[in-house]
């Protein structure tokens, strides 16, 4: 052990064996790899030994670490004097024009130096990102928010991403031809987030994406027009103030078995070239066959929602989960305004929907509020739900009903055939942890990314339902 070290643990009381001296150099690297990037290079004054651990462990440089008043200094100093590579670089409160104006030529140094992660965050106004960020070929994640795009780069032959696995632009101003550029560049990309970005349409081809997040935006449509091995589209609730709903269009998403949250309100559908309408019936050329996990939100007050509602079932027959939400929220249009007026006689005469007869087997009710226009929708799946094996009832937390209320609320409807129903299938959980988050959306080893972690069953409360249900059935 170097001489700076043994003062050091000297210091610290400690006069026992060397054990540190003893590992191996990749094990200590590894070590120095998961500090502050500031302890990192504190270690190089432990002795020889150590100061070429420092410089040939690749390293994380994140601004979050190091002291406001010389950020960029130290910044811009780990990235002059280390000869990498990095495992990740992480600028989320550096000014651009400072690192530009002390380090002009920082871009090209992430790429020489073989940065692998990377995020760019500028706080400030638009800055155009620099192309040789682009052109960075050992870029594994690439994470960027509040750029422009460069200017042109479509003309550069030399942008290529041929690691890039995992992508986030967030508030980017950029055009649809900017984003076809890009994944034309990134032949292995998988996973893609857009959010806030300023492309009014986008037209997506990708022969390598598994999953897509569209967040919020203005986008006007959203159209997989060739993406072969897509598995999950997630769809977070756009901005439609002073614009119309989002056309989103599934033309060649052959994969793709994970769906939602579709919107009745916010979203409107085209399966190749059938849009969907509240009144559309089935058709061969109108369905998604390969979506397993469809998640909906709809506001049952809203008459066309509950309409579109049944529409969009009809167009994915061979789903096994249900996610179904229940939201509110003011009328944006003379369409969308609440009626008072009950579903029941819709729900009675909607022809059957195919995926309830034969696939369906588990429905999560989010966000349950116990009005009746929520349980004609609930008598509508008891009527054809033939596989369903559990129908869980998520109310809002500060709206939770008792054991008691939600049978008197199924004693209203009346209805035998509907009470013998729910006495098989009908789960109420007590508490609701809302922990879905985008990492967990991302997550392609997660099977069902909209099954938050709600808290465990409490049993008795179940049981206080279904007994009650059962002793008082009368078919």
């Amino acid at each position: 052990m170097g001489d700076g070290a043994a003062t050091l643990l000297s210091t610290a009381g400690y006069d026992g064996e060397d054990r540190i001296s003893a590992l191996h150099d990749d094990l200590l690297r590894h070590i120095i790899s998961r500090l502050p990037v500031t302890d990192a290079a504190r270690t190089a004054s432990l002795g020889p030994r150590w100061r070429h651990l420092w410089r040939s462990t690749p390293l994380v440089l994140d601004d979050a670490h190091l002291p406001e008043p010389s950020r960029a200094a130290s910044v811009l100093r780990v990235l002059a004097d280390h000869p990498g590579p990095f495992r990740a670089v992480l600028l989320t409160d550096c000014r651009p024009a400072s690192l530009n104006r002390e380090l002009a030529h920082w871009p090209r140094l992430l790429a020489a130096k073989g940065t692998q992660e990377l995020a760019l965050f500028n706080r400030h106004v638009y800055p155009h990102l620099p192309a040789d960020i682009l052109r960075c070929s050992s870029l594994q994640r690439l994470s960027l928010s509040w750029w422009k795009f460069p200017v042109a780069l479509s003309r550069s032959a030399d942008v290529f991403l041929p690691h890039l696995r995992k992508l986030d632009m967030i508030s980017i101003s950029m055009t649809e031809h900017d984003l076809d550029y890009l994944l034309a560049a990134s032949p292995v990309l998988q996973t893609l987030t857009l959010a806030r970005n300023s492309p009014k349409r986008v037209h997506l081809r990708s022969q390598s994406l598994r999953c897509v997040l569209l967040g919020l935006s203005t986008m006007e449509k959203f159209a997989v027009m060739d993406a072969p091995l897509l598995e999950r589209l997630i769809l977070l609730e756009p901005s439609i103030a002073g614009c119309d709903r989002v056309k989103i269009k599934i033309a060649c998403a052959p994969s793709l078995r994970v769906l939602g949250y579709l919107e009745p309100r916010v979203h409107k559908l085209q399966i190749g070239n059938n849009v969907i309408e509240p009144d559309t019936m089935a058709s061969r050329c109108a369905v998604v066959p390969g979506v397993r996990i469809l998640a909906l939100k709809v506001n049952f007050r809203i008459f066309s929602e509950v309409k579109t509602l049944a529409s969009f079932l009809r167009c994915f027959p061979n789903i096994s989960i249900l996610h179904i939400e229940s939201t509110l929220h003011a009328p944006s249009s003379t369409a969308y305004q609440p009626t008072w007026e009950h579903h029941a006689k819709f729900w009675e005469e909607v022809s059957a929907v195919k995926c309830w007869k034969s696939r369906v087997k588990r429905m999560v009710f989010h966000k349950f509020r116990g009005n009746q226009k929520e349980f004609e929708f609930l008598k509508f799946i008891a009527r054809d739900a033939q596989e369903l094996e559990s129908l869980l009832l998520v109310p809002l937390e500060e709206n939770f009903p008792s054991a008691v209320e939600v049978n008197e609320m199924i004693d209203r409807f009346g209805c035998p055939q509907f009470r013998a129903w729910a006495s098989k299938v009908l789960l109420v959980s007590p508490k609701v942890d809302g922990a879905w988050n985008l990492q967990k959306a991302l997550d392609l080893t997660i099977d069902d990314p909209f099954l938050r972690c709600y808290a465990r069953f409490n049993s008795l409360y179940v049981h206080m339902i279904a007994p009650s249900l059962l002793g008082n059935t009368c078919l």
